[in-house]
């Protein structure tokens, strides 16, 4: 029983030759759609170069619970199958229209639906977490992105130079621009934290899912990632208008190594302090 219960989960040679006409023609069906995906992944400005990286994680994660869906009753829902075509329809809607965004969204409702179609409710429940996971490989607009940059790189600003006002250093700030007594340096877009904060939000919702507690820390973990991300970067700005101060304005120029260098700290940095609370909350209450 136990055998025939796992191979139940592995489709047949019709089923494998089924499956191989499906992706060549989900391939093709979202061929603009993934062009749109590599564009703003590799893009200088990107926000989600992190994006590559969600589709292993998600099969991971799969692949961790194998023997757990094995043991599952394996079924098939009409849900599932609206699912389906609603995704479709949004998929030829938002190409029509150059939306490639709702285009990209479809792709999850799409493996959704599959999921449910195929394998039913029982299996879908056990893999919500991968499913839902695929949200964050999907680059929101530039406008949403820039609606949340700005304030958030005015925020950022503003708590720098507070920080480095109230150790004794001489600094004015006008906007996003700050003087200091050798040097001017702006705080631009990619100062926000808007890129670390994207894919903070990502691992914090990685963490919370690996997290062996109760909801309450699961959620408590991932809504800290914003706080994380925001204070590690406000840190990187106080370390830049130092850096500008002491050795020059070119220092803190986004042409310069240490700008690059300060970004990939502070995201590891942030990696590390989310994981810390993450064992923290780990510990019998």
């Amino acid at each position: 029983m136990e055998l025939a219960a796992k191979s139940s989960l592995l489709p047949d040679r019709k089923g494998m030759f089924l499956g191989l006409v499906s992706l060549g023609l989900f391939l093709y069906a979202y061929h603009d759609t993934f062009l749109w995906l590599v564009e703003r992944y590799d893009n200088p400005d990107s926000h989600y170069s992190h994006g590559y990286l969600i589709p292993f994680i998600c099969g991971y994660l799969v692949w961790l619970k194998r023997k757990d869906l094995a043991e599952l009753p394996r079924s098939s829902s009409r849900l599932g199958l609206a699912l389906i075509v609603g995704a479709l329809l949004v998929h030829v809607a938002s190409v029509w229209t150059h939306t490639f965004f709702t285009s990209g969204f479809s792709i999850m409702t799409l493996a959704i639906g599959l999921c449910l179609y195929l394998y039913g409710p029982a299996i879908t429940r056990q893999l919500a977490f991968p499913l839902g996971f695929l949200a964050f490989m999907f680059p929101l607009p530039m406008r949403v992105i820039s609606a949340v940059s700005f304030p958030l790189k005015m925020m950022v600003a503003n708590m720098g130079t507070a920080i480095m006002e109230r150790s004794g250093m001489p600094i004015v700030r006008e906007g996003a621009v700050i003087h200091l007594t050798n040097a001017t340096l702006s705080v631009g877009d990619p100062c926000s934290g808007i890129r670390s904060l994207i894919a903070l939000m990502a691992m914090g919702a990685l963490f919370a899912y690996l997290l062996r507690g109760s909801f309450t820390r699961k959620l408590l973990i991932f809504l800290l990632a914003v706080p994380v991300a925001i204070a590690t970067n406000v840190l990187r700005v106080c370390t830049l208008i130092f850096v500008a101060d002491k050795l020059g304005g070119e220092w803190a120029s986004p042409e310069h190594w240490f700008h690059t260098t300060s970004g990939l700290a502070v995201f590891f940095v942030s990696m590390a302090i989310l994981f810390g609370i993450m064992r923290v909350l780990e510990r019998p209450e």
